[in-house]
């Protein structure tokens, strides 16, 4: 008992003097969570949604649920989207919630195949714990174990929510190469900058202010080919890198798709690939990505992160599963807009 108490109170402590966002390994997956320029850039509506369960073998929940819907949106300039999350820590514990909205304007740098776009979020954030749930160190008996009541409600405990509002900025361009008039490959690359006014966030009435968090995105998209007509496969390499405060984290891999499978290998570590005291996991996934139509896809992905650093004796891996489904046609474009839409590839 006295060491899931210790547990307790380092990772609080944590939460409320550094807070790391809670991440998502499948950041392909959930491009929007990471950079709102990406609202409507894939064209049509694209609802996704990514489930993470942390070391699922340590008592205590770490769990962590993403939904976003975003449209292209040309009529009014670019895309809109939703984001939806929630974080549990500890058995319910602490539990934080987020809704907000999103919005993404295009700059046409060369009709169809070269674009900017520049977006922001904003975001409704409630924090809350359950202090019903807290063993605190005046309940423990030395003998006996967790036998007494506690002193701590008669004296006031912290408030048990906070809502407050949260704003994310970031920016992208994408760009397709081509040879001979045809399409070889589609890039994307972006930054985002995450709470941008470092919103007080703090239960236990202290100055916990949520830390800036920089981020960037890339990704290529090449097809395999034997003619111009068959596609063998696509080879996508992607990477994510994330600052905030103390924390930081790379991914960096590659997915390899004939429709309708597709699977990877990607590699995390606290900064750039090099000395092995940063390398923290190896990442595998697999799925399918099954059409439809020429209109419509639902893509099924599931990872798992294996943890290799000092760790990896104590922690177990960590599961994620994501679902994506794309409608090309759903949109809230005006025909005197297509010139600024993108033919590109997309995943």
């Amino acid at each position: 008992m006295k060491y899931v108490v210790l547990i307790f109170c380092i990772l609080f402590f944590i939460h409320s003097a550094f807070t790391q966002d809670a991440d998502f390994t499948q950041f392909y997956n959930q491009p929007v969570h990471n950079n709102p320029a990406q609202v409507g850039i894939n064209g049509g509506l694209r609802i996704s949604a990514v489930y993470r369960n942390l070391w699922s073998k340590i008592p205590g929940k770490f769990n962590t649920f993403c939904a976003t819907a975003d449209i292209e949106a040309l009529n009014y300039g670019g895309g809109l989207g939703i984001i939806a999350t929630n974080d549990v820590e500890g058995e319910g514990l602490l539990n934080t919630s987020t809704i907000g909205g999103m919005y993404a304007y295009r700059i046409v740098v060369i009709p169809k195949d070269f674009v900017i776009q520049a977006g922001f979020k904003t975001d409704v954030i409630t924090q809350s714990i359950n202090y019903s749930k807290l063993v605190f160190s005046d309940q423990i008996d030395d003998k006996y174990g967790l036998l007494k009541s506690t002193s701590a409600s008669a004296v006031g405990l912290p408030q048990t929510s906070k809502t407050f509002v949260d704003f994310s900025f970031g920016a992208l361009t994408r760009f397709n190469s081509k040879r001979k008039f045809k399409l070889r490959s589609t890039t994307t690359i972006g930054f985002a900058i995450h709470h941008v006014t470092q919103p007080d966030q703090s239960l236990l009435n202290l100055k916990g202010r949520l830390p800036i968090k920089f981020s960037a995105n890339a990704n290529w998209i090449k097809p395999f080919k034997n003619s111009d007509i068959k596609n063998l496969g696509y080879f996508i390499p992607s990477a994510l890198l994330e600052i905030q405060s103390p924390f930081r984290q790379f991914l960096i891999g590659a997915n390899f798709m004939k429709s309708p499978l597709f699977g990877g290998v990607f590699f995390r570590n606290k900064f750039l690939p090099g000395l092995s005291k940063d390398i923290d996991a190896v990442v595998v996934d697999f799925g399918t990505d099954i059409k439809f139509n020429n209109e419509s896809s639902i893509r099924i992905c599931y990872s798992y992160d294996i943890t290799i650093n000092y760790l990896r004796g104590t922690s177990p891996g960590t599961h994620e599963i994501g679902i994506v489904a794309h409608l090309k046609n759903a949109d809230f474009n005006k025909h005197d807009k297509f010139n600024k839409k993108m033919d590109c590839y997309t995943f």
